[in-house]
């Protein structure tokens, strides 16, 4: 099946809560990232807007230990789990990696988390250890594309998340090879692999290998650092709500594709923050809701 996404596809996935219902009914995200280098990016993938905004009940952000000061006075939402660092960047530690897994219905890593040995550890135990579906962009697919047959015989569900150079990365194929043929592409590595691509360009592409969904919401001032961080959480926000890899996927691009739009009429191409899309996503949900 293919199609491209609309109002329609999204709403069945906000349907009335019922009035008995508590934080761990929506469960629980965790976000691991950051690093010395880019600090800031976890933070933006757990703003209130990108997961919480989108209905998930708990988001514990895991960052390296030395982060957490920074954190700690503009984090009010979330909870901060400090993860072991090396240089400024995580070090795997197994038994901390257990603990922060523990009912946690979906993890998402890469953002700002940097390139390193310790990063393609981090990603190979979660991906070997993790009980919850996984969702990598960013320096996590840089460490997978270092060696793409950790994904293979992979027990939980996984979604990634590569624009077009991580794409090539990923493949070995010619960028623009992948961008005259994102479907093709994209779907060859989702059946290969048995995942969920969500391939980022002005029109992007999300594949479970036999569904294919097109979005083509957004704009072009979301061509900026932090709108895939932004993307990620609320894709992660819903896929923690137990929403299908697939659908959480192409309902996330959607929803933030949208608040970009909304965003943008208050601000301009080149002014637009990913933050001020972030604070549209209450409004893009609302809208949603209003028209299921």
């Amino acid at each position: 099946m293919k199609f491209i996404t609309q109002n329609n596809d999204v709403a069945k996935l906000f349907l009335p809560r019922n009035k008995d219902c508590h934080k761990g009914t929506f469960g629980t995200l965790v976000i691991v990232g950051g690093c010395e280098k880019y600090a800031g990016a976890p933070f933006l993938a757990s703003l209130g807007a990108s997961a919480l905004r989108v209905g998930t009940g708990i988001i514990k952000i895991a960052v390296p230990k030395f982060l957490v000061p920074a954190l700690q006075h503009r984090v009010v939402e979330c909870t901060i789990f400090p993860l072991d660092d090396k240089d400024g960047y995580i070090c795997l530690n197994e038994k901390q990696f257990e603990q922060l897994s523990q009912k946690t219905t979906a993890i998402i890593c890469g953002m700002g988390i940097g390139y390193t040995q310790q990063t393609q550890q981090t990603v190979k135990f979660l991906i070997d250890n993790a009980n919850c579906p996984l969702l990598f962009d960013a320096d996590a697919l840089n460490a997978i594309s270092k060696d793409v047959s950790i994904l293979n015989n992979h027990k939980q569900q996984i979604i990634i998340t590569p624009h077009i150079g991580e794409m090539a990365r990923l493949t070995g194929l010619d960028t623009q090879y992948i961008k005259q043929n994102k479907e093709r592409v994209a779907t060859q590595f989702a059946q290969k692999h048995n995942l969920v691509v969500h391939l980022k360009d002005s029109n992007s592409v999300t594949t479970d290998g036999n569904n294919l969904a097109i979005n083509q919401s957004g704009t072009p001032a979301m061509a900026k650092g932090g709108s895939g961080d932004l993307l990620a959480g609320i894709i992660g926000g819903l896929l923690a709500r137990g929403i299908s890899p697939f659908e959480a996927t192409f309902a996330g691009a959607y929803i933030a594709g949208k608040a970009a739009e909304k965003a943008v009429e208050q601000s301009n191409e080149y002014s637009l923050l990913p933050s001020d899309t972030a604070n549209e996503v209450a409004f893009v949900v609302s809208e949603i809701i209003k028209n299921r």
